[in-house]
């Protein structure tokens, strides 16, 4: 059975952040970084400013006036949007590239991954007041190890979402079981690999099948709910799947029950507003 790491090496010979992606996530943890030298890199992808500018014009940012210019676009939508938004462009297509079959779908895991990432954030502005743009991206790739699996043991990852389908047991499990490793492992790797910051990597690690206990609020404490709620609101990873909350934030829930039904309301609106980040459409 291939390990985590052997699997890693191996997806990486395929597919790995662009260049871009890589030159800003450094840029942004520099002080020295000047607004022009943003400009000249983002300049080095005309996919990248299309898009940059068609986003910070959208309905997400509700800006009064149109920006059309690099600089004004990256001022607006600030450093950690932007590594995002590099982020997101740089994964989009791999969610595409497969037709559904077998009880998995990369459509529907990138829609989960979608919803689990703006409902993320919301969970940190509306109800821990945090406006950390690391929210949105460990919710965007916490799911990445499954791509790997389809990628590079498809055949596997299926008789996993057949066990899964059978009941009892979680994914997590069931990928131990078939694969030997799992999901979380995998993409805690690759945010190593992609030189995220550790916050984020923790929160990829053990986003699923995690026994422990997380600071309340902390990005994976945020993540384990925003994944409990997608779930429950038909948005899992495979269909019909379903999590339990972690017992730990079963407290914080119960405390904070007419919040998060508000929050649950206002999620439609939410993924509307954010569709130029995650609808290859839009």
């Amino acid at each position: 059975m291939p390990s985590a790491r052997k699997l890693v090496n191996q997806f990486n010979d395929m597919k790995t952040l662009p260049h871009v992606a890589i030159r800003l996530t450094k840029m942004i943890s520099s002080e020295s970084t000047t607004m022009q030298d943003f400009e000249e890199v983002i300049k080095l992808d005309p996919i990248l400013v299309v898009r940059l500018l068609k986003l910070v014009n959208s309905p997400f940012f509700g800006l009064a006036n149109k920006v059309d210019s690099i600089a004004k676009a990256v001022v607006f939508i600030g450093m950690k949007n932007l590594r995002n938004l590099v982020a997101v462009e740089a994964i989009r297509d791999l969610y595409n590239n497969k037709s559904e079959d077998q009880g998995f779908s990369r459509q529907t895991l990138w829609m989960h991954s979608a919803t689990v990432a703006i409902l993320a954030r919301m969970i940190g502005q509306r109800i821990f007041a945090l406006d950390d743009e690391d929210i949105f991206l460990a919710g965007i790739i916490h799911d990445i190890g499954l791509i790997v699996e389809d990628q590079l043991v498809g055949e596997e990852l299926r008789q996993v979402c057949t066990m899964v389908n059978q009941g009892g047991k979680s994914l997590v499990e069931c990928e131990d079981a078939v694969i030997g490793t799992n999901h979380p492992k995998i993409g805690g790797l690759l945010c190593r690999e992609w030189k995220l910051s550790e916050e984020v990597l923790l929160a990829v690690k053990h986003h699923s099948g995690s026994t422990k206990e997380f600071p309340i609020p902390s990005i994976t404490s945020i993540l384990h709910i925003a994944e409990y709620l997608s779930c429950k609101m038909k948005y899992g990873p495979l269909p019909g799947y379903q999590i339990s909350l972690p017992s730990y934030l079963v407290p914080h829930i119960k405390k904070m029950m007419s919040e998060y039904k508000i929050l649950v309301k206002a999620l439609p609106e939410e993924m509307e507003k954010a569709k130029e980040l995650y609808d290859p459409a839009a």
